[in-house]
């Protein structure tokens, strides 16, 4: 499944040891910070395609998914509840209830995406 991903390395000493490439290394250096659409493997591995015919594969620590605009992640009552990735900081999700003419009713909160992850394989996991 195709997702938004960004690319979140933030020690490049297990690539390094891994890649003995120095141009292989030079294409995850100039990907870090970036937003791309990535192939998310079963295992949670992404795969990018690159521009250039090239691609990188990021171990699920080296990107963060990104929703860019609103989406709605459900209802509360007559108000919907939309989420996006917070701009400041790409490991924590924003969440806002706007009413059925978008008109914000809660202005947006912030909760890291592990804590929502966590919440969401406690309520809904299978044990």
């Amino acid at each position: 499944m195709k997702r938004r991903v960004k690319v979140t390395i933030e020690d490049f000493a297990p690539l390094k040891e891994n890649l003995n490439n120095p141009e292989e290394l030079a294409l995850y250096e100039a990907a870090n910070g970036h937003i791309y659409d990535a192939e998310i493997e079963h295992d949670g591995y992404a795969v990018i395609d690159l521009p250039d015919g090239e691609y990188i594969e990021l171990a699920p620590g080296e990107y963060q998914i990104m929703i860019e605009e609103w989406t709605k992640a459900g209802a509360i009552g007559e108000l919907t509840l939309e989420t996006k990735s917070d701009p400041a900081d790409d490991k924590v999700l924003l969440y806002r209830l706007v009413d059925a003419s978008g008109a914000e009713k809660e202005p947006p909160r912030s909760l890291p995406k592990q804590v929502v992850e966590l919440l969401g394989k406690t309520w809904f996991g299978k044990k």
